[in-house]
């Protein structure tokens, strides 16, 4: 029976094809984080898909702070697939991962002079965040210039997810965009794109219709008045994907049926490259987070404890977010108590799951964290301590391959150093 995504419930345990996700936990240990190659593939055909066969000069760019794993980069890869960087160190993990130069895009915000010079040395497109940004390497004369607008309305999930609008740190307003152009133009820029990303986990369609039409409104009013044309029109991420239950798939035909026809009515005949930049709607449904269950108090208030914390899956105390759990070896069995799951972590705010209803958890129980694929390893920490767990993939012939080791403890203390006058 299917369970959730790609994840099945076979006699009581979640699988994966025929894979026992609960004998894979005792095997390989836990914290463990197992994600499925055939997910990635059909998430990433569903928007390549939807897109391209309504825009044929349509590119993916994985935005690659989502999910930072190079075998998970080099599967998208082998797609056709770009990726988008927001750092010197995600750039390193693209071309570790084969992507050239050519393929990867660049999106930094308040990025010294330093590196910008090296990304552009390296022949890699930059999306300038700022005037100021571009005016650290005019002197050298680009002769490409995108710039990130904050198109003044942005939508997600939570305030801190949220990226465009008047209260963000990010992009050129769009009363000072005009500007932006005519600087580049002014140093030769002599091709040019745009680019904006509104904010993350939106499953609302209509949102895409509404933040598109204003961001290619803006574009077509800087190519009438310039007289310009962009090579690509970059319209960032965004595409959410459902974490509770009651939580509706995002219509992706539907999305790209609205922001293609907004593309082909506003911009018109010059028919640029259309990029979009998805994270968490490739790679979240992708990956399933394995515990185990340490310890149990009851003094009023079911208190689960286990071997995943906040130094794992951050989101919950960062955002309040929610991720469904369960009891991967007892789902037979129905819901019975509303409970708080926590880690080991000497923080209150430790808690992976507040109210959460599952099944009846015993000591060394396994849990599942669903959506585990985004924004979960890639915002991990050694914090109090704890080495970071291993990463499996489950390829589409059900092979399990380990695509990251677990970390030991003498990892903790890599590159750092004692001075003899210590002792």
């Amino acid at each position: 029976m299917k369970y959730y995504a790609d994840f099945e419930n076979k006699g009581g345990n979640l699988y994966s094809g025929e894979v026992d996700l609960v004998d894979l936990a005792r095997r390989e240990g836990t914290p463990l984080l197992v994600t499925s190659e055939r997910r990635l593939v059909d998430n990433y055909n569903s928007i390549y898909e939807s897109f391209s066969k309504r825009y044929k000069k349509f590119k993916i760019n994985y935005a690659v702070k989502a999910n930072s794993n190079p075998t998970i980069l080099s599967i998208f890869r082998r797609m056709g697939s770009g990726a988008d960087t927001a750092s010197m160190g995600e750039i390193y993990i693209a071309r570790f991962s084969g992507f050239g130069s050519d393929d990867i895009i660049f999106t930094p915000n308040f990025a010294p002079r330093e590196t910008l010079l090296e990304a552009y040395r390296m022949g890699i497109r930059i999306n300038f965040d700022d005037i100021g940004q571009f005016q650290f390497i005019a002197d050298i004369k680009p002769r490409h210039a995108s710039f990130r607008i904050n198109p003044g309305m942005g939508g997600g999930e939570f305030p801190g997810i949220v990226t465009g609008g008047h209260d963000t740190k990010f992009g050129i307003p769009e009363e000072h965009a005009l500007r932006a152009y005519k600087l580049a133009r002014k140093y030769g820029a002599g091709e040019f794109g745009i680019h904006m990303h509104g904010g993350s986990n939106n499953l609302s369609e209509e949102y895409f219709r509404l933040i598109t039409q204003k961001f290619f409104g803006i574009a077509r009013r800087i190519m009438d008045e310039l007289n310009i044309e962009f090579s690509f029109i970059d319209i960032g991420g965004g595409f959410g994907v459902p974490y509770r239950e009651e939580e509706k798939p995002l219509d992706m035909e539907r999305v790209a049926d609205y922001v293609t026809e907004n593309l082909k009515n506003i911009i018109g005949s010059e028919e640029p490259m259309l990029m979009v930049e998805p994270g968490r709607y490739l790679v979240a449904d992708s990956t399933v987070l394995l515990g185990r269950v340490n310890y149990i108090k009851n003094y009023g208030k079911k208190i689960v404890g286990t071997d995943i914390g906040m130094n794992i899956l951050l989101r919950p105390a960062l955002y309040g977010a929610y991720h469904r759990i369960v009891v991967a070896n007892r789902l037979d069995s129905p819901p019975a108590d509303t409970v708080r799951v926590v880690g080991q972590i000497c923080e209150n705010t430790d808690r992976i799951g507040d109210e959460i209803k599952m099944q009846e958890a015993s000591e060394g129980d396994i849990i599942a964290v669903f959506n585990a694929g985004a924004y979960v390893y890639s915002m991990s920490s050694n914090y109090n301590g704890f080495p970071r767990p291993e990463e499996v993939l489950i390829t589409r012939n059900g092979e399990i391959i380990i695509i990251r080791e677990r970390e030991r403890y003498h990892d903790l203390i890599s590159g750092a150093t004692l001075n003899r006058y210590m002792f």
